[in-house]
Parts: structure tokens; sequence; C-alpha cells
């Protein structure tokens, strides 16, 4: 009986488990699959302290058709309407969709329960998951990948999927560059708590140094109301904003976002990176293929990108369901290069939009400002205007 091939996952985050759980479910009896990953998180404790991902009505349907939806559901909070506004200035709009359709705009949920879900399931089909290790040499030069782990242990593999972040070690070790834009804008996320009322709205704020992003979580234990908020803002002012006591913080939070959340009367721990966009040149060598972040880091506005993954894993399924049926599965680099070709438009709509956004307002020319004021107000005022930018962020294409 001919061995089933090896796919290998070098990269435990949400892309990587979603993948790996997904194959071994559709492939478990014609793949081995194994996950490396170095550190998983585990669920949180306390309530603010934790990230999480907006999922679109695209990503939902898929998660759905996979069988996916189920567990991530009960953990996620919907969003009904996205209200846009800008500080100080006129503009505004609320995006939703038609009535008709009787379904939120999409669901946020915490990564770290999306992750133990994942997990789960990874485990429910017999995904090999290796934790606390690394990839410490990655050799490409004989006929099939070999990985050697921290522990010395060589794990030799048919398929390579490199989901081991924006600064992938495999991605670099393979010698293929990526496209770097200097960050304009540092990202603060955090969760806080508010005394607003509970209306399934989220909130994107554009400010003249970025948006800033109040995204409904599902309820504590004593059922505050939660967001979880992303605050891009540039390097100076971002190293201020860390600096400052939790008070003074929700101080100059409050005089930001305004009031249409309530008054924030809590937050968590805050966590603060360079909003760098990151795009690999290539995605596909010899029996390994990027996927994640190591592929494509866009920026958080209007959250694509996770989603953005969510779809790339729908290809690579699909990928590897056709793979599966030849006589030398993932041994032709013009066949792995199909996902290339069938995700490209996707990532460069996506990345384009996302940068488009979040630079919109970060601009001081007094004609593009009051351009982007009037565009807000189009967008409220013009339905078709309107639903193509709801379309956008449900993940419609």
């Amino acid at each position: 009986m001919a061995k089933c091939p090896e796919l290998i996952v070098v990269g435990g985050g949400l892309a990587g488990l979603l993948l790996a759980a997904h194959a071994g479910e559709r492939f478990g009896d014609l793949l081995n699959i194994t996950v490396i990953e170095r550190a998983l998180p585990k669920a949180p404790e306390a309530s603010l302290d934790t990230r999480a991902t907006a999922l679109s009505r695209g990503s939902k349907e898929l998660l759905e058709s996979w069988g996916f939806w189920a567990e991530v559901s009960t953990s996620a909070k919907a969003i009904e309407n996205i209200h846009v506004s800008r500080k100080s200035r006129f503009g505004s709009a609320l995006l939703q969709d038609d009535a008709a359709q009787n379904e939120p705009m999409g669901w946020v949920v915490e990564n770290a329960l999306l992750q133990a879900a994942l997990l789960a399931r990874c485990e429910a089909v017999a995904v090999d998951v290796i934790e606390g290790h690394e990839v410490v040499k990655f050799t490409t030069t004989s006929e099939r990948p070999v990985l050697t782990l921290d522990d010395e242990r060589q794990l030799v593999a048919d398929l390579v999927i490199i989901s081991d972040g924006a600064e992938s070690s495999l991605r670099n070790q393979l010698g293929i560059g990526a496209k770097r834009h200097a960050p304009s804008q540092f990202a603060i996320a955090f969760n806080c708590e508010t005394d607003g009322a509970d209306t399934g709205i989220a909130y994107e704020r554009f400010t003249n140094e970025g948006p800033l992003a109040f995204l409904p979580l599902p309820g504590s234990g004593d059922n505050k109301l939660r967001y979880n908020v992303i605050w891009c803002a540039h390097q100076a002012t971002q190293s201020r904003l860390l600096a400052l006591d939790d008070q003074d913080f929700i101080d100059e939070l409050q005089s930001m976002v305004g009031w249409r959340a309530g008054r924030v009367t809590k937050i968590g721990r805050r966590a603060g990176w360079p909003l760098s966009v990151v795009v690999s040149r290539e995605l596909v060598r010899s029996r390994c293929l990027l996927l994640g972040n190591s592929a494509h880091t866009v920026h958080p506005v209007a959250g694509q990108g996770f989603n953005l993954s969510v779809r790339d894993v729908g290809r690579l399924i699909a990928l590897l369901e056709a793979e599966l049926q030849t006589e030398s599965p993932f041994d032709s680099v013009a066949r792995l290069s199909d996902f290339e070709r069938a995700s490209l438009s996707d990532h460069e709509q996506t990345i384009a939009a996302t940068t488009l956004l979040s630079g919109l307002f970060d601009m001081p020319q007094p004609l593009i400002d009051s351009m982007s004021s009037m565009a807000l107000s189009a967008i409220d005022v013009l339905a078709p205007l309107r639903r193509g930018v709801a379309d956008f962020g449900m993940g419609r294409r």
C-alpha cells in the first residue's frame, strides 16, 4: 500500500490551523498532516486581555460550508451595521446590508477562542500538532524538503505550507523576497468596556493619523459591553499613548472616538506594533506554498487580513484535492502555481483597497481632506456606492 504524502504546516496561527483542520477532515485518509508551532496561546482568563478577529459574511459562509461555523458562532459577536465617521469633520455613513438578507454583516471572535476551536478540530482528525518547537533548518535541495527542528528531529515533507508570519523565517531561507511598505502608522490593540447600549454596531473612526476601530465583542460574565479596539496613529503618538496610565489613556480615547459607543469605563492590556504592509514576491516554490501573513500582511482597516486567508484556504483545499488525484502529488511547480494564479486578483484588490483606506484621511492637503469628507457623505447618501463598500467589507468578490 502506497504511503500517504506528508503535508507539513509551519505556523499554528489561525490560517495554518484552519488549513490543517479542513485538510484533515477532507483528506484524512489520503494525507498525513503535521503542524509545527513554537508557542500556542492559551484560552484567555481575563476578558480584557486578548486580540480579536473580524469575520466577514463571506468567511462565515465558507466556514459554514466546511462545517466549522457551529463551534465559532458560540463565541462570536454579530456586527449588524458599521458606522463610519471622521474626527472633527463633517461626513459619516452607516453601512448595512439589505434587510431581506436577515443576517449580520460580520462577526467578531477572540483569537484565542477561535484558535482553540481549530486546535480541537485538528485533534479530532488526527492532525499531529508539534507545539513548543521550531524549524531551525530548512533544506530544499533534495527531492523532498527536509525540516530540522530545534530538538534535532528531521521531518521530510511532500508539501510544506509556510504560514509562520510576516517575518517568515522559512520564506527567507527559500530566498523569496517581499515587497515592504515602510509604516506611516503604528497600531495599539486592546479590549475595553463601555456603559453604552448593545446595538451590534461596529465603529470605524478616521482621524488625522489613521483609523480607530471599535469592534463589538461578546459580553463578559458580568454582562459588560465590550469592544476590541485597534487605534492607528503615527509613531510618536503611539509611543506617547502606550506610556500613559489607564485613566489618561481612556480620556484621550474618549475624546477621539466620541460617545456613540458610550463611556469607556475600563481597558485591558495594550499592545503596539508597526503597520507595515508586507507582500511576498512569490507564493510558490518546489513543494512549498505560502499562506497567511507569510504571503500577505495587510493594514487592519476594514478587517480584511484573515478573511483573505480564509479565501486562500479554500483555494488551497481545491489544489490539494486536484493534486491527490495525480500519480505524483505536489511534484509539479507548474501545477502548484495554479494557486498563485487563482489568488492574484483577490490579493491585489484587497491590498490596494486597504492601503488606500488606511491613508485616505492621513493626508494634510486641504483639497484631499475636504474630498474625503465628501466621499463619506456620498457613501451615506448614494445607495449603490454604499452597497459596493458594504459588499467589499463582507467579502463579496
